[in-house]
C-alpha cells in the first residue's frame, strides 16, 4: 500500500513538473510568435510552415514508423486540427495587433474552459468542489487579465485557439497514444497536409526573412514548441487527466508577462500584476487537492 501511494505521488509530481515546463515553453512561443509577425518579416502561415518543416523530420527519425494505427486516424486528425497549422495561423493572426500578454491570457483562459467542458462531457472526468473553486478563481483572474491587457478587437482569434487546444487535449486523452506518438502524429499529418499547399501558394516567400530569424523561429517553433512542449503537455495529461493538464495553461499568462516585459518591452501595470497573482492562487488550489 505504501509503495502504491509513493508511486502515485511520483506520477502526480511528474505530471506537475511536465506541465510547468510546458507552460514555460508556451509562454516563450507567444512572445516569439508576436515578434515573428511584427518584427521578424514573417506571417502566421510562415510560422506554421517553419514549425512542421523542422518538427516532422526530426520526429520521424526518432520514431521511424507511422505513429498511430489507421483505426485511430479520426482522433489523429482531430489532434492535428487542435495544435497543428490552424492553431498556429489563428493565434498568429491575433498577434498582428494584440500584445503577447493579451493573447496568452485569452488563449489560456478559453483553453481551460473548453477543456473543462470537453473533459466532463466526453471523458467522464470529475472535479471536487475545492478544485472547481480553484478553477473558478483562475478564470476570474484570467478574465481580469484579458480585460486589463487590451487588444480585445482580436479576441476571436485567441478564443478559437482555445477551442482548438481543447479539441487536442480531449482527442489525445481518448487516443491512448504515448506522448512521443502524439507529438509525431501532429507533426507528420501537419507536414503532409499543410506544407504542399503552403509551398504551392507561397513559393519561396519564407526566405525573405533573415537567416537569424529563420533559425530562431525554426528552433522555437519546430523544436521547443512543436516537439518538447507538446510532449511535456502530453505527459501531464496522461499523468493527471485532461482537465488537470489544462490547468497549466493558466500559468502561461504569468510566464508570458515576464518574458514579454523582458524581450518585447511590454510592461504590465498594477491591474495586470494583480490578475496574475489571482491566477496563480487559483491554479495552486486546483492542483493541491485531488478529485
Amino acid at each position: 500500500m505504501a509503495k502504491s501511494a509513493s508511486a502515485s505521488a511520483a506520477i502526480v509530481m511528474r505530471g506537475v513538473l511536465a506541465g510547468i515546463a510546458a507552460a514555460t515553453i508556451w509562454s516563450g512561443w507567444y512572445v516569439l510568435a508576436r515578434h515573428g509577425v511584427t518584427a521578424g518579416g514573417l506571417d502566421p502561415y510562415d510560422l506554421a510552415a517553419l514549425r512542421f518543416m523542422v518538427a516532422a523530420p526530426i520526429l520521424m527519425l526518432l520514431v521511424r514508423r507511422v505513429p498511430f494505427p489507421m483505426v485511430k486516424l479520426p482522433l489523429a486528425l482531430l489532434m492535428t486540427l487542435g495544435v497543428g497549422p490552424p492553431f498556429v495561423i489563428l493565434v498568429g493572426h491575433g498577434f498582428l495587433a494584440a500584445p503577447a500578454l493579451f493573447g496568452g491570457a485569452v488563449s489560456a483562459s478559453s483553453g481551460v474552459v473548453f477543456t473543462l467542458l470537453g473533459g466532463t462531457l466526453f471523458l467522464g472526468e470529475r472535479l471536487s468542489r475545492v478544485q472547481a473553486g480553484g478553477i473558478a478563481i483562475t478564470l476570474v483572474g484570467l478574465v481580469w487579465l484579458a480585460m486589463a491587457a487590451g487588444g480585445s478587437g482580436h479576441i476571436g482569434y485567441f478564443l478559437a485557439g482555445g477551442v482548438l487546444w481543447a479539441v487536442y487535449g480531449v482527442a489525445f486523452r481518448r487516443s491512448g497514444l504515448t506522448a512521443l506518438e502524439a507529438v509525431t502524429t501532429v507533426a507528420l499529418l501537419s507536414a503532409l497536409v499543410y506544407l504542399p499547399f503552403y509551398f504551392w501558394l507561397a513559393g519561396a516567400r519564407i526566405l525573405a526573412a533573415t537567416s537569424q530569424e529563420l533559425v530562431l523561429q525554426g528552433l522555437g517553433q519546430g523544436v521547443l514548441t512543436g516537439i518538447v512542449a507538446l510532449a511535456l503537455h502530453a505527459c501531464a495529461v496522461a499523468d493527471l487527466g485532461a482537465i488537470k493538464g489544462a490547468l497549466f495553461q493558466s500559468l502561461v499568462p504569468a510566464f508570458t508577462l515576464i518574458l514579454a516585459a523582458a524581450f518585447l518591452r511590454e510592461i504590465p501595470d498594477q491591474a495586470e500584476i494583480a490578475a496574475i497573482l489571482i491566477i496563480l492562487w487559483g491554479v495552486y488550489m486546483a492542483l493541491k487537492y485531488r478529485a
